[in-house]
């Protein structure tokens, strides 16, 4: 295969060159605006800079009035693309391992933007639909949770998963962030223990009852980060701790959050200290089943082009998820970014054609 001749190759080259960590992502806003205006749509960016920090708003672009479904992907990288050195391979791409590729989700742009050049080239019947590109997905998600888009929009389609393509992700799991604080008193461990408030050994009575790993086939649960302590000879007054749970299912995720609340609170009240517990959603489940119009809606387009329709579960979030949790009946398409955020990341070039063919089967009519 000729990659240097090959015009959807060439525009993926185009963007993973384009360095845009989380919240920077307005280099690759700016390429979008150009592509999208050279081709006489009227692209804009949204008010959520406001919210995100980032240095940009979200990409938006009303095709034909904006219909009643938006195509989505993000401009961010989870790691940086500054210095990527593209190896061609006679299936796939590839970095030359110092870097990622960037595929996720430089992929799902170059397929989403090559489809409606093509669609508008070829002057295609393109549907009306809303397109976005999203900040800070690699990070919070913030991009996507603050989205407002027409509650004309009941459907969306996100490119965006290491999938190969026919793989769809109709399923995910949601998960809750746990930022804990315990207090102590601090005194000398030495000279006054019996004074001080050990905030270590509060955390450490608590862990002992946490879930720790798979709780069951659909929940896990991690404790990542512990921070705490001053000194060897000081009773620590401070623990600061930071995990999840995550399920597909709602009410478990809930549950086991509310049990690590409690084993906390517990354990500073028998010690005399304080705990504080404070558990927020990062990212919340859905579910779209094989009877809804947009499961059914992808998997007629698998077929029609000759892909082995896989619908999956994801235990990671995406932009979807925040789709979902807004209203709006969102899947999320595969690209076949294989091995995201690694060195070792990489994408065959049939996986980079059958979602640009997948991207051009949605926003046009058969």
């Amino acid at each position: 295969m000729k990659t240097t001749t090959d015009p959807l190759v060439s525009l993926f080259l185009e963007l993973i060159k384009i360095d845009a960590l989380s919240g920077r992502e307005k280099p690759v806003a700016d390429y979008i605006i150009r592509f999208l205006t050279d081709l006489g749509f009227e692209p804009f960016t949204d008010d959520s800079a406001a919210i995100t920090g980032s240095d940009t708003g979200n990409v938006v672009c009303k095709i034909n009035g904006g219909g009643d479904f938006v195509v989505l992907c993000h401009m961010d990288t989870a790691r940086t693309t500054k210095e990527v050195k593209p190896v061609f391979h006679d299936d796939r791409i590839t970095s030359d391992g110092t870097t990622i590729l960037g595929a996720d989700d430089r992929a799902g742009i170059s397929a989403v933007l090559f489809a409606l050049r093509k669609a508008v080239a070829e002057k295609k019947a393109i549907r009306p639909f809303t397109l976005v590109f999203t900040t800070c997905e690699e990070s919070t998600l913030l991009g996507s949770k603050s989205l407002q888009l027409d509650p004309a929009i009941k459907s969306g389609f996100v490119f965006d998963t290491w999938l190969p393509t026919g793989g769809f992700v109709n399923e995910s799991c949601g998960a809750v962030a746990l930022a804990i604080d315990v207090f102590g008193k601090a005194s000398h461990s030495g000279v006054a223990p019996e004074k001080g408030i050990n905030a270590i050994q509060i955390a450490v009575e608590a862990l002992a009852k946490f879930s720790f790993g798979r709780i069951n086939a659909d929940t896990t649960a991690n404790i990542g980060l512990i921070k705490g302590g001053e000194a060897t000879n000081v009773v620590p007054d401070h623990v600061g701790l930071e995990g999840e749970v995550r399920s597909k299912n709602r009410e478990m995720v809930e549950q086991e959050a509310q049990a690590v609340r409690k084993h906390f609170e517990e354990a500073a009240a028998k010690y005399g200290g304080k705990a504080q517990v404070d558990i927020r959603w990062d990212f919340e489940p859905y579910h779209i089943s094989p009877q809804e119009a947009e499961y059914q809606r992808v998997e007629g387009v698998m077929k029609r082009l000759g892909l082995d329709a896989k619908p999956c579960l994801s235990w990671g979030g995406s932009d979807a998820n925040s789709l979902n949790a807004n209203g709006i009946r969102a899947i999320n398409i595969g690209t076949g970014a294989q091995n995201p955020h690694a060195n070792e990341e990489f994408i065959l070039y049939s996986d980079l054609h059958n979602s640009s063919h997948i991207a051009l089967e949605l926003i046009t009519f058969w």
